[in-house]
């Protein structure tokens, strides 16, 4: 029996099915055919799922869309559909780096304070800070999407009027 964590919300069956509106075959079949589906605790001869089991689970099933005709809304795709913070931040990296620039030059272009990227991009490490790993498929998973960076096109700056 897996062991209940603190604060954290479970499901019985029932929830669970109304959740993903199936039937509880579906539910079966689901648990016996994917290894990567949550596996339930069992409490009193009752099967419960975690919320944030569930939630990491139906993100991760977003993958790629092989039928993405190579633009969203007349936007190229730099990466394939994000569904968890390591994709996230590796997507990022990948992205700075194919564009030729430091970290150092990422934080000056978007204004964040010098070193910041570096500590985004190294979650986890002592120097490391973000969104985490635990929050973003929550966050993601309830809103039922999934992130896919575009190329933007340039947007030329306005000059600035002086006044004569």
């Amino acid at each position: 029996m897996n062991a209940l964590a603190k604060n954290e919300k479970y499901l019985p069956v029932e929830d669970v099915c109304a959740r993903f509106g199936i039937a509880r075959n579906t539910l079966w079949r689901w648990m016996k055919a994917d290894a990567t589906f949550p596996e339930p605790v069992i409490i009193n001869k009752r099967r419960y799922f975690s919320e944030y089991d569930l939630a990491k689970w139906e993100a991760a099933r977003g993958g790629h869309d092989p039928d993405l005709d190579g633009k969203l809304v007349g936007l190229k795709p730099v990466s394939g559909v994000i569904t968890d913070y390591d994709q996230l931040v590796s997507a990022l990296t990948d992205r700075r780096n194919k564009l030729g620039i430091s970290s150092i030059e990422l934080d000056a272009r978007s204004g964040m304070q010098e070193g910041y990227t570096s500590k985004l991009e190294n979650f986890g490490r002592p120097q490391g800070r973000g969104l985490g790993p635990e929050i973003f498929p929550l966050w993601i998973g309830g809103l039922k999407v999934g992130i896919v960076l575009v190329d933007l096109p340039r947007r030329p700056r306005k000059k600035k009027q002086v006044e004569a």
